[in-house]
């Protein structure tokens, strides 16, 4: 199957020279994670800009210095499978779809994959999870502060991690989105101390200080058990890649919590996990 077959054409772009604000109201407007960027003058592709890394540099106002540049790309008459491989090499949700004059024409993301290939693949009814899903995951207690949260997401390098209760036992879901929604950049007032330029500077009898503002990301104090998603979509490790393809679709989401028996948590799928098993036919 060819790239072209399942990727989006046409994509929404941001020109550079830009600013956060307008990626931000662009953010808004689209209800997507990220976008590619290109040259205002050349059209050529720079790299993409995702929601995340502009809400966590809440100080950084021009859009080119938090474009990621090394994002993997791919032709439109590529193979999936050179897509699947790129995505899982680089560990990157999407692949942007380009010409020969490195212009972006689409974007495949692994969404598009589930959607339109694994979700409509009933020669999937017969390959388990159970060689794809993670078995070794982060969770996080209810009542976590988001603050600690969204730390745990970031170096899990996920996108939504387990809320355990008090017994250990899985009661929620909690993905970035949830927490940054309810976030805010605020400005505030810093101050460091400045040191001494000269030998004679020891007489000053006060030690003089910088005061400078400085952007913050702020998260609600609140515990991660109010805003989790308490309505699961659960998987078992039995459980088919078409099945668990066909639920990701149906409940708009990018990972199932795996159980056992009486709901153990043993693991999660992820979107990432399953479309592995396009490398393996």
């Amino acid at each position: 199957m060819r790239v072209k077959t399942l990727m989006t054409s046409e994509p929404v772009v941001v020109e550079l020279p830009a600013t956060r604000e307008y990626a931000l109201e662009l953010f808004r407007k689209h209800k997507v994670r990220s976008f590619p960027v290109i040259n205002k003058n050349t059209k050529a592709l720079v790299g993409i800009i995702s929601i995340k890394r502009v809400l966590l540099h809440p100080d950084e106002e021009q859009l080119a210095m938090l474009v990621k540049r090394d994002v993997p790309t791919v032709k439109p008459n590529d193979d999936l499978k050179k897509a699947v491989r790129a995505m899982l090499e680089m560990d990157y949700r999407r692949v942007v779809v380009v010409d020969d004059e490195n212009r972006v024409i689409g974007v495949l993301t692994v969404g598009d994959i589930v959607r339109r290939y694994l979700a409509k693949n009933e020669k999937l009814k017969n390959v388990t999870i159970e060689n794809y899903y993670q078995k070794n995951v982060g969770v996080v207690w209810r009542g976590t502060p988001l603050k600690a949260a969204l730390k745990a997401l970031l170096l899990c390098n996920a996108m939504a991690i387990p809320v355990i209760d008090d017994e250990g036992n899985l009661i929620g879901m909690v993905d970035e989105t949830d927490i940054l929604k309810d976030s805010e950049v605020i400005r505030v007032m810093k101050s460091t101390a400045l040191s001494a330029s000269s030998e004679e500077d020891w007489i000053l009898e006060s030690n003089p200080t910088l005061l400078f503002e400085k952007a913050e990301l702020q998260l609600p104090k609140k515990p991660v058990e109010d805003i989790m998603n308490r309505e699961l979509v659960v998987a078992t490790p039995h459980m088919s890649v078409y099945d668990v393809a066909q639920k990701m679709v149906k409940y708009e989401i990018e990972q199932l919590p795996v159980i056992r028996g009486e709901g153990e948590l043993v693991g999660i799928v992820r979107d990432m996990d399953i479309i592995k098993v396009i490398l393996n036919k």
